[in-house]
Parts: C-alpha cells; structure tokens; sequence
C-alpha cells in the first residue's frame, strides 16, 4: 500500500486496465506505480496464479519483490527476475527438450566466451560488440545451439531467441505459461534487444497482458544489443498499447530538471526556481588537481547543503582510467566500484564466485539471490536446492583462512565446473586485497562513493559531482585528420549517459572541466570543456 499520494498521471497508469507502455522521466516514481498495479493485480487472483515482473538486475528484482510483499502479501505464485533468469527457469529448462528432443546431459548456461570454439561454426564471434543474435535470423544459428544443447550447454546470448523459439512451438510451454501468469511488466524498456522485445509480444499474443516501462533518454547500453527503438514501436502502436507519459520528477531539485530536460529539448518548458543546484566547475590544472580539490569541496557542499553523510554523494567518471586519478589523491573515505580481478574475467565461475564473496561480507544479501544468480547457468532439483543452501550458508562460519578453498568448492558444486588457473588467481587476489573486497561489503555512511556513469543508473545520491567533462573523451570525437572537425562515435547515447548521471542528483550536481587533461598516452594537454556543456537552452541554468 503507498504511504504518499499519486499524483493524476501516476493514478492514470496504475487503474488502467490496458496493454500499457509508461515512459517515465526519472525520479518519477516508476517503481511504486508498477508495485501498486501489480499488488492490485495479485489480490484479485487466485492462489495459483501471478504476475511475471521483470527487471534489468538481480538487485532490482530482489527490491521489486520486496515492495510488492510487504504487509504480508502472497506473491509466491509469480515470478520476480531479471529477462535471462526468466527465459531459462520458465521457458528454456522445462520445456527445451520439446525443441530439440531429449538430452541426457544436466543442462549449463554459458557465455560465448566460456564455451569451447570446436561447439561454435555458424555462430559470429559474440566477443566482438558489433556482432549480436536476432530472433529472425533463428535459421542460421539453429544447427550450433542444437550442437550446444546436445552437449549440455545453453548459450547465455542466445536465451530470448530460445525462449521465443519455444514458445512458438511447444503448445505445452504455451499452456503452462497461460496457466500460471496472467501478465509481464517489463521495467527499463529501453535496455530491450530485439530477441526479448519479440518474445514480449508473443506473451502478449498468447492473451497475457503487458505493461511496458522505460524511457528513452536512459537507454545507455547499445553495446549489448539494446535499442529504443523497441519501446518506440510499442509507443507507434496505439491499437495494442496505451501511452502513459509520468514526466514529473519527485527526486531531482527542480533546477537539475530543468537542466537535464534541456540537453533534451532546448526550448522546451522549464519551472521556476529560486537557485540554481546545477554548477559547471573549471578547474585550473588537471585530472589530478581536480581530485585534489576534490577533498576540500566535497567538505564544504556537504555543509552548505545540509547533508550528513559521505555515503551520498557521489563521484561520476565516464571511464575506469579515471578512477586511476581519485584513487592517487582523494584523502576523504570513500569507496570505489570498479572492475575487479574477478569482474574482469567476466566468466561464470567468476560471478558466482564473486556472490559468494558478497554473500560472506554482506548480511543484507539472501541465499535466495545466490540461487537466483545460480539458476541462469544451471538447473536444480528442489533437493539439490535445498543442499546448496546449506552449503552457502556455511560460508558465513568458516575461518578466514579457509574461506578460499570454502569459496572455491561451493563453487564447484553449483555449477561442475573445473576452473582455470586465472579464476582461482583471481579470487585470491580479490581475498587479499582490502580495497577489492570493500565493494563486497554494506556500504559505510562514511565513504563517498565513486564509480563510472554505467554502474550509477538506478542509483540516487544528495549530491553528484560529474567528472571527465572535456572535449574528445565525453562525447568521444573520431579524429578525421582535421582537428577542428567535430565527428562522435556515439553522440545519442552518450547525451544519454551524461543525462543519467546529471539525474542521480537530487540536491546538487556539479559539472567539472579542467584547463588541462592527461590523455590516454599520459600526455598533458589543454582541456577544453566538452560540447554537452555548451549545447544551446542551457544558458542560465547553471552557475
């Protein structure tokens, strides 16, 4: 039950009965419009049914379970995980076997990078970001995933075009799908590939309702295959679709909307405001006089704005290197999130690995995430289920010095693995060092939080200073040979990006610049404030 009033645009949304696609701006209370529509939902149903939510993360989903259960709503008959954790527990694992026959193999999810090259001859080379499946194009990859699948092995890129695969052919997968769910919300819309958009039209098609969430401007992740133009053409279709707009902003000062709104739009409406909360900051010198700075400013805005605790606010970059630069002169407590040795491997012993870490340090974190997690890559038996969560939670009583091998052999048993030198390497690494193993802890109300403008999306701080503000690194500039030539690699989603991070500010952001940069070949040079702060409509909102 909501414990604020819903503005009209929110009530809108949340009593229609239609197919729905919602954009909402951020700080727009998306998340409580979609708990309040699917609590409302699962009180009318019977015992047996539910909803499907998804969302864009394992640590979204656990929140959305969270809101949509309090005060002791009965929500175990639905369903709340990411898209992949959906397609394999639902779809894949079940009902795969109709597709391609039976196997005798327990089934394995894997990425592209973690299966053998002898398994892979129609596929293209996944590794390379310009290459991605899609679901029309089934017939050319049909022979390698039934290969896969005939060695035990589910391709993690490949899950929406099974998925959808399935759905079209198995009349049994279609019926116990109608049987148990009666809808789909699908958060952050606009992170959808094309494999996932189709399959969510086909639910739809099978007399499952939908309700579509997201909003273009946030879309920052092409490189995985992800296109706005999906949540558009759900928008284009008012015959299937209602068009909710919820574009008031709840959490940002009204002068950071209007700033953020500009780089959209640069004559669109802005409110009236009494200060400006937006600041574009030059400083002279370089990346690391900035961080230097850093220490005594940070100081002062949390004085001048009220704020109590380091932990909100936050350090904005757009690339690892630059955390290179913090990390050599911030003197201030903070935290860094960035990649370590374990996320650089980027394999699926790598991420388990790294849940249990976060499991042993964590005690916010659920052995139900673990198996969440563990799900995408394996399938279990409720008694092998129930084994594993002992097996986990013993991580929390073992000694210091046999919490590797612990990790390691959990790890073992969860997915069957064998794992490579670089992997255990690499946990030990991360066991070692202090630093690495604080982004495994709760955060602490004393460390300022520093990360690139990736990991920020779907995080709120008091205070946001945005950093790597400079001419040829944000928005990345080709060079043609002619410097004055201004040609961008990426230029819509980068602004989006720079929007994201400017919107993680509730009370202050700060746009920083220097008069010098150290390039990517460590050379100084002059720094020259990046394009975004200079678009046209933002003369007067900042200070």
């Amino acid at each position: 039950m909501a414990d604020f009033e819903f503005t009209p645009d929110q009530k809108a949304a949340i009593e229609s009965p239609l197919n729905l696609v919602i954009t909402a701006c951020p700080g727009s209370g998306k998340t409580s419009i979609v708990v309040e529509k699917i609590r409302r939902e699962i009180e009318e149903l019977n015992s047996y049914q539910g909803v499907i939510g998804i969302t864009f993360t394992v640590k979204a989903s656990n929140e959305l379970r969270q809101r949509c259960k309090q005060d002791g709503l009965n929500i175990k008959s639905s369903f709340f995980g990411t898209i992949d954790h959906f397609c394999l527990s639902e779809i894949i694992y079940p009902f795969i076997s109709r597709l391609y026959g039976p196997s005798n193999n327990t089934l394995e999810c894997k990425l592209y990078k973690d299966v053998d090259g002898d398994m892979l001859t129609s596929l293209p080379n996944l590794i390379d970001i310009e290459n991605r499946l899609l679901a029309e194009h089934y017939k050319n990859y049909e022979r390698d995933l039934k290969s896969l699948y005939a060695g035990g092995v589910i391709l993690l890129e490949s899950t929406g075009i099974l998925a959808g695969r399935i759905l079209d052919e198995s009349k049994a997968c279609r019926n116990y799908i109608r049987a148990k769910y009666v809808s789909i919300y699908l958060d952050e819309y606009q992170d959808s590939s094309e494999p996932q958009h189709k399959m969510f039209l086909k639910l739809l098609e099978m007399g499952l309702s939908g309700v579509a969430v997201g909003d273009i401007q946030q879309s920052i992740y092409a490189w995985r295959g992800s296109d706005p133009q999906y949540i558009q053409e759900l928008i284009d279709n008012p015959n299937l679709f209602e068009h909710h707009i919820v574009d008031i902003n709840h959490r940002c000062h009204p002068s950071i909307t209007n700033y953020a709104n500009r780089l959209i739009e640069e004559d669109c409406p802005i409110q009236s405001v009494d200060e400006l909360r937006v600041q574009q900051w030059n400083v002279t010198g370089d990346q690391l006089m900035v961080a230097e700075q850093l220490n005594t400013v940070i100081a002062k805005v949390l004085e001048d704005k009220g704020v109590s605790s380091f932990s909100q606010v936050a350090i904005l970059v757009r690339a690892n290197r630059s955390l290179d630069f913090l990390k050599s002169k911030i003197t201030l407590p903070y935290r860094i999130y960035s990649d370590d040795p374990l996320s650089l491997i980027n394999t699926t012993v790598s991420k388990i690995m790294g849940g249990l870490i976060s499991y042993r340090l964590d005690s916010n974190v659920l052995i139900s995430e673990i198996l969440d997690m563990t799900v995408q890559y394996q399938s279990f038996t409720r008694v092998k289920k129930a084994n594993i969560r002992s097996l986990v939670r013993s991580l929390r009583l073992c000694k210091e010095d046999e919490l590797e091998q612990a990790i390691i052999n959990v790890t073992e048993i969860l997915l069957g693995d064998d794992f490579t030198g670089s992997e255990t390497a690499a946990l030990a690494a991360v066991l070692e060092d202090q630093n690495h193993l604080k982004q495994y802890r709760p955060i602490d109300d004393n460390e300022v939080q520093i990360m690139t403008l990736h990991k920020a999306k779907g995080l709120e701080f008091e205070i946001v200073f945005h950093l790597d503000l400079y001419d040829w690194v944000f928005p990345r500039r080709v060079f043609t040979g002619n410097f004055n030539e201004e040609i961008f690699s990426d230029w819509s989603q980068e602004l989006n990006l720079h929007y994201v991070g400017i919107t993680r500010a509730k009370e202050c952001c700060v746009l920083v610049s220097s008069t010098q940069r150290i390039n990517s070949s460590g050379e100084t040079k002059q720094g020259f404030k990046s394009q975004f702060m200079t678009l046209p409509g933002l003369d007067g909102l900042y200070s």
